[in-house]
């Protein structure tokens, strides 16, 4: 028999009515038409832009993937920690460092909401694909997660799905438990109401089809950058 006496036994519970992604079959498949798959060692366009104009000495990534947000961080000099579910994504990631003399980074496979970061603080916070895949009861925690470990004043650069182009749709919360989502879209308004109760607005505009030798960017991805609330 099962019973609900805590927060945590909660939030397991509505974990089982979503489907969640199979992340270690995605990184070893392969097959599917994801351009963090095809640009797997180029970094985001928007963290390169940011950190060109700001001094940063730790960051944090979530869902870091094959690590190229990671390992651009660690090859300008910032102490980076970089985390994502799939192991399979870690070992890629640890490998690729290597090969760019990354030393700086540091690669962790795991939940981010069963890790323990203690007193650590951050002063940018990269999510370069979780949030559009978190169910809704895991957002709020979320948020209390990246807001809690950022420095003061400390910035976090969100990219997530846009709603109205290809990489999903939006759904409203109850709907998405219901039809058991893997990933939904946002509008800027949305985007603004929930992240706007912790982080001030820096930047928030729809991403445009970039691709280089040095970064990339795309068009189906909002491209956000918040900066914690004193």
């Amino acid at each position: 028999m099962n019973f609900i006496n805590t927060m945590d036994d909660l939030f397991h519970m509505l974990d089982r009515c979503t489907e969640g992604v199979d992340w270690d079959t995605f990184y070893t498949k392969r097959d599917k038409p994801a351009p963090f798959l095809k640009y797997n060692k180029l970094p985001d366009k928007c963290v390169v832009d940011f950190i060109e104009r700001h001094d940063i000495k730790k960051a944090c990534e979530f869902g870091c993937g094959e690590g190229r947000n990671a390992i651009y961080l660690a090859q300008n000099n910032i102490d980076t920690e970089a985390y994502d579910l799939s192991e399979i994504a870690i070992e890629n990631a640890k490998r690729n460092a290597r090969e760019g003399k990354a030393e700086k980074a540091v690669f962790k496979a795991g939940n981010i909401f069963a890790l323990d970061f203690m007193d650590k603080k951050f002063d940018l916070v990269i999510d370069s694909g979780i949030f559009h895949h978190l169910a809704p009861h895991r957002r709020l925690q979320y948020r209390d997660i990246v807001s809690n470990i950022l420095a003061k004043e400390g910035h976090f650069i969100l990219l997530c799905f846009a709603a109205g182009e290809d990489g999903a749709d939006e759904v409203d919360d109850y709907e998405f438990y219901r039809s058991r989502q893997t990933g939904v879209a946002f509008t800027e308004e949305r985007l603004k109401e929930f992240w706007g109760k912790k982080f001030d607005v820096v930047d928030l505009r729809k991403g445009e089809n970039i691709v280089d030798d040095r970064t990339w960017e795309s068009e189906y991805l909002y491209i956000c950058v918040f900066r914690k609330v004193s």
